[in-house]
């Protein structure tokens, strides 16, 4: 188990993973009831959970040293990778309404 500064690395780095898309112009959807909800606060959460996951399985594959800098850096970069990949997911399969 790592250590609490990288899991905040990892909760942080997945959390920024998740941006809010913009919609095409064109053709014009209706508003969303609830726009925060789903894509902000959902996927924020997503993506943190996301990050946990992808630095984790990063820790796993490569085996770090994790009181190193390149190490914690390389399970951060995983954990960027995860927040934003099933952030993504996360948002194909949600879709709008």
């Amino acid at each position: 188990m790592p250590e609490l500064p990288i899991l905040v690395g990892w909760v942080v780095l997945g959390w920024c993973g998740t941006v809010p898309r913009p919609r095409p112009p064109f053709p014009p959807n209706p508003p969303d009831p609830d726009p925060w909800w789903r894509g902000y606060l959902i996927g924020a959460v997503i993506g943190i959970i996301g990050g946990v996951i992808g630095g984790w399985v990063f820790d796993q594959l490569f085996q770090p040293d994790l009181a190193s800098a390149a190490g914690a850096l390389l399970t951060f970069a995983g954990a960027f990778a995860g927040g934003r990949l099933i952030g993504d997911l996360a948002a194909a399969g949600m879709g709008s309404r």
